[in-house]
């Protein structure tokens, strides 16, 4: 289920009215309710993803490129993964 509400700021000389819409995503696999609008930059932020600088994300199921990071706005539904790719093995 999903709520909106509005937040309306007033200052000297205009009004700025911001919608904010809850949403359920999922992030690895687990659901997670979120406010919209949000970009994949700042679910990693909310998350608090370590290393952010090396993790991969997928947004449906389709890697992400980090500069389009800020651009890509989610949405109900969205399934996020934050992916580390790991080296090792033996031969």
């Amino acid at each position: 289920m999903s709520a909106d509400f509005a937040v309306i700021l007033h200052s000297e000389n205009q009004t700025l009215k911001l919608n904010n819409i809850m949403a359920k995503i999922y992030v690895n696999g687990e659901a997670q309710e979120v406010s919209l609008p949000l970009n994949v930059s700042e679910l990693i932020k909310q998350n608090n993803v370590l290393q952010p600088e090396m993790v991969s994300v997928q947004v449906n199921e389709e890697f992400a490129e980090r500069e389009d990071w800020e651009s890509i706005v989610l949405k109900e539904g969205d399934k996020v993964d934050f992916l580390y790719f790991m080296g090792g093995g033996s031969l």
